[in-house]
């Protein structure tokens, strides 16, 4: 019995401190800085909201970060049932507008995670005239490729951001097999990404250019977690360095040396205050560097032609100068050339080539086309 208490006693106290631990995010001084909601895919079992919550916090988004509860159990169910998920979609809208009723102006940010990334569209879609969220974030979405979210990109002050993975393979049979959450029956954007739809007009279509910003998968990924599955970009570490500071306004580090594995956040569009005095610095900075480096190589080519040219010589004289005034190093063997067919005189041992007429230097001088 004591063995039972006891284990009764650590699964309570585990269960309040998981409690206390899932209360911190929505403490009362949080909601003041702002508000993210998260949502998880179909069936809500696989932990996502968790990793999203843990991930942005450990990114410093000290904001209230909220779990949507939207899932019925079951994966299938959530994946087909639209007018249920329509129906939870409105709820979250409604979550969204008493929200900014109580704080307004403060930042909001919705993100849903594959059949939740359908929700989080739909709020959008239903938020009132006067209504609009800071940004919005898809996670290996499986809504259809051409469903059109022109509706939910008017309702973004910022942009709206999509994770998209071709490795995905939920995405490419399972959500093949069952059918995109939109019941659209294409092959799902999280896949392969966004397009207008054939339909669209050119309003629609600037929308998409002007807000949806699209973010691929690739290998250099995989140090943080993600290895192009369904729930890679869930991975703690992945929320951290490139979800956190999309939610933040701030530009995420690269992955890798040769790529900047997203342009999720253009330099010349800073998302906040503090972030455009950054950039601007920044521009300062590089502005002095590229004006400093041609006075530097102006500065270093004058000392550099000093020392690697060399004083023309002059031109020889035409007039036949005089013995006397020659240098005595041109002068060898009494005033007489060497052997003038081999430049040189012939080594000790070694056979001498027929002889030539000597000629006398002054003759050289003199006229060098005299020369046998």
């Amino acid at each position: 019995m004591r063995t039972v208490g006891g284990l009764l006693a650590l699964a309570l106290a585990a269960a309040a401190v998981s409690g206390c631990g899932q209360s911190a995010y929505t403490k009362s001084d949080r909601y003041e800085e702002g508000l993210v909601v998260c949502l998880s895919g179909a069936g809500g079992m696989m932990g996502e909201t968790d990793r999203l919550r843990e991930g942005l916090n450990a990114g410093h988004v000290y904001r209230a970060i909220e779990a949507f509860e939207w899932s019925r159990g079951g994966v299938l169910e959530d994946q087909t049932d639209i007018d249920a998920n329509r129906r939870k979609a409105a709820e979250l809208a409604g979550r969204v507008e008493t929200y900014q009723r109580s704080y307004p102006g403060r930042p909001v940010h919705l993100i849903g995670v594959s059949a939740g990334t359908g929700l989080v569209v739909w709020a959008l879609e239903s938020l009132g005239p006067e209504s609009q969220v800071t940004g919005a974030i898809l996670i290996s979405s499986s809504l259809d490729t051409k469903y059109d979210l022109s509706k939910a990109l008017a309702k973004v002050t910022d942009h709206l951001y999509s994770f998209n993975s071709v490795a995905d393979t939920v995405l490419s049979l399972g959500v093949t097999f069952a059918g995109t959450v939109d019941r659209g029956g294409g092959l799902a954007g999280g896949l392969v990404g966004f397009s207008p739809p054939d339909s669209a007009g050119n309003d629609a279509k600037a929308l998409y250019k002007e807000k949806l910003i699209e973010i691929s998968w690739w290998p250099g990924d995989m140090v943080l977690g993600h290895l192009g599955d369904h729930l890679g970009a869930t991975n703690p570490a992945y929320i951290r360095e490139k979800i956190a500071p999309l939610v933040l306004g701030k530009e995420p580090e690269p992955t890798g040396e040769n790529k900047a594995p997203t342009d999720a956040v253009k330099k010349d569009q800073p998302r906040t205050a503090a972030y455009a005095k950054v950039v601007e610095e920044r521009r300062k900075e590089e502005e002095a560097k590229r004006q400093a480096e041609p006075e530097k190589a102006a500065d270093a080519k004058p000392a550099a032609d000093a020392a690697t040219v060399a004083p023309a010589k002059e031109p020889p004289a035409k007039e036949s100068p005089t013995k006397d005034t020659q240098p005595q190093s041109r002068r060898k063997g009494g005033g007489r050339f060497i052997e003038w067919n081999v430049g040189r005189r012939p080594a000790e041992g070694q056979a001498s080539a027929p002889a030539r007429a000597p000629v006398d230097e002054s003759q050289f001088f003199a006229d060098p086309r005299s020369l046998p």
